[in-house]
């Protein structure tokens, strides 16, 4: 069992009705016309992004995200100051945070519910890609395009062609859930980007030996909080990903988060385990 983009949504809903200081906003679609909802809560000057589930397999990060926004969001509304061991109510009126959890839900769907060979999407990947043990493999979107290697940030191809992962498009910024990303981030300004991806229990902070002002101090703090290692990432992670892209189009303060252990995807019966570091994460983003 996974999390994919109809639990979230049926998520969103039941939030969304019970906390009225959380905004809902549409960045794009997919592939395959779904729309990818961004959540906004609080209010301040800093504006911050964190955003998830780039890859099919790694819909952990998205429960993860909207439990943090469930939790935070109660917090502030219940006047419970102590979240953590932060005060919920400052953060709030310090920092715009935005949150889109699933930035690939047709990936996460094609990874957690398997292929439809009924649906016209599906019938034209299998043409291109063939047969896979989708819940094991697949992290492209529904055109068997990796978002996380689409970024224009030393974009290259992994792959020559649509694949379960790694091929990095016919050109950066060609997929609409990438569009979707950089096109709001663009307009928005922020001031932090945090990206989660599972696994390894790593926070990623540079490209190609650029960096924020202030990256590796609030990626040790982040590390502190959290148990994680701050790492340098290697071979194929060290560009196209949106972290890259914002580190290298901004220059601010951008992260890679891997969340947990283990081999992708991370099961969601782990969610209770992960959900505490990585809110300590955002947290002390939130503060730093």
């Amino acid at each position: 069992m996974g999390y994919d983009y109809l639990k979230m949504m049926e998520d969103a809903k039941h939030i969304l009705a019970a906390y009225n200081i959380i905004e809902q906003i549409l960045i794009g679609k997919s592939v395959m016309q779904r729309d990818i909802p961004c959540f906004k809560i609080g209010r301040g000057e800093r504006k911050i992004i964190l955003s998830g589930a780039y890859h099919g397999l790694e819909y952990l990060t998205s429960a993860v995200l909207m439990k943090f926004l469930s939790d935070y969001a109660y917090h502030v509304i219940n006047d419970d100051g102590d979240f953590f061991g932060y005060d919920v109510k400052a953060l709030f009126e310090n920092v715009e945070l935005y949150i889109v959890p699933m930035i690939n839900p047709d990936g996460v769907d094609i990874a957690v519910n398997g292929i439809d060979i009924m649906n016209p999407y599906h019938r034209k990947l299998i043409s291109k890609i063939g047969i896979h043990n989708f819940n094991r493999v697949w992290q492209a979107n529904a055109r068997g395009v990796d978002i996380n290697h689409n970024f224009d940030a030393d974009w290259q191809r992994v792959t020559d062609g649509e694949a379960p992962s790694k091929y990095g498009g016919a050109y950066p910024e060609s997929e609409p859930e990438t569009k979707a990303v950089t096109d709001f981030v663009r307009q928005e300004k922020f001031d932090m980007l945090l990206a989660f991806h599972s696994q390894g229990g790593e926070i990623y902070y540079d490209f190609n030996g650029m960096t924020g002002e202030r990256s590796l101090e609030i990626a040790k703090k982040m590390a502190e909080k959290s148990g994680y290692s701050v790492c340098m990432p290697t071979g194929t992670a060290v560009f196209g990903g949106c972290k890259d892209w914002f580190i290298k189009e901004f220059g601010k303060e951008g992260f890679t988060i891997e969340i947990g252990h283990g081999q992708n995807p991370l099961p969601i019966g782990m969610l209770d385990e992960l959900y505490e570091e990585n809110a300590k994460i955002i947290l002390c983003a939130m503060r730093a």
